[in-house]
């Protein structure tokens, strides 16, 4: 019997050894640190139609009348950004003044939580609340954005397009396109909403992706209604006119791609 019980022990012993070393130990995931952020850029590019907006070259319009463009300016507010989560990320005094430049349009930032991102909206324009709150910083001080702020009317010039035309009613043949008003029926703002699709934004320390814009000035004249510069050639106030040449403008911004 002791012999029994001894060959028992080592059985057991030899039993519990296996299982040791036959044990595999799963690793722990690394965890994302939750205060990780990165950054992103949001590329504008002005066109007219298919064609890179140039200072001084000549277009034609919807109606068939030659014209150039000198200025184009606009307002983009109200910027949020959407994670595959459905969480949402909205900036803080989102409000950004474009001004048409042949080096580059870019809104960038530098701080956006880390994480995936499938979507992006905006205001063309600025929120009436902004439009009367008073005295007003960054890209909303008046003394910074001095031609595209009507002191009369306490309200902000949401788009700004002035250039010439041979067919312009204008003795001088100019374009002048001030379009602003905040509220009731003839408000100018208008909203953007773009999906990413499959090609989804990943911000993180080492990553900015880029979302590049399309603006396509030549949507103010055309679609739902077209324009004829001998007859509609300078919009410089609020109203039923702005407001037509608004609804024009809210398809001028398209997706072009997002790359990461």
């Amino acid at each position: 019997m002791k012999i029994i019980h001894q060959i028992a022990a080592v059985c057991l012993l030899f039993s519990v050894a296996c299982k040791k070393d036959t044990t595999t130990t799963t690793p722990e995931p690394t965890p994302t640190p939750s205060g990780e952020t990165g950054g992103l850029k949001i590329e504008f590019a002005n066109m007219v139609d298919t064609l890179p907006l140039t200072y001084g070259t000549k277009y034609i319009n919807a109606n068939g009348d030659t014209f150039t463009v000198s200025k184009f300016n606009y307002y983009i507010s109200n910027i949020v950004l959407t994670k595959t989560d459905n969480s949402i990320v909205s900036e803080s005094n989102s409000y950004h003044l474009i001004r048409h430049s042949a080096s580059g349009n870019t809104i960038s930032f530098s701080s956006l939580p880390a994480g995936t991102y499938k979507s992006i909206k905006f205001m063309l324009g600025v929120d009436s609340t902004r439009n009367v709150s008073g005295s007003q910083t960054g890209d909303l001080d008046p003394a910074k954005a001095t031609d595209m702020y009507w002191s009369w009317n306490t309200g902000y010039i949401f788009v700004k397009l002035e250039g010439s035309s041979p067919q312009s009613g204008d003795l001088g043949k100019a374009l002048t396109f001030h379009i602003g008003g905040y509220g009731g029926p003839n408000k100018t703002q208008r909203n953007f909403s773009f999906d990413f699709g499959s090609t989804t934004a990943t911000i993180g320390s080492a990553a900015t992706p880029t979302v590049r814009l399309l603006v396509d000035a030549s949507e103010m004249f055309k679609n739902p209604t077209k324009t004829s510069f001998a007859t509609t050639y300078n919009q410089t106030s609020p109203g039923t006119s702005a407001r037509i040449i608004a609804d024009n403008y809210a398809d001028m911004i398209r997706l072009k791609y997002v790359r990461n």
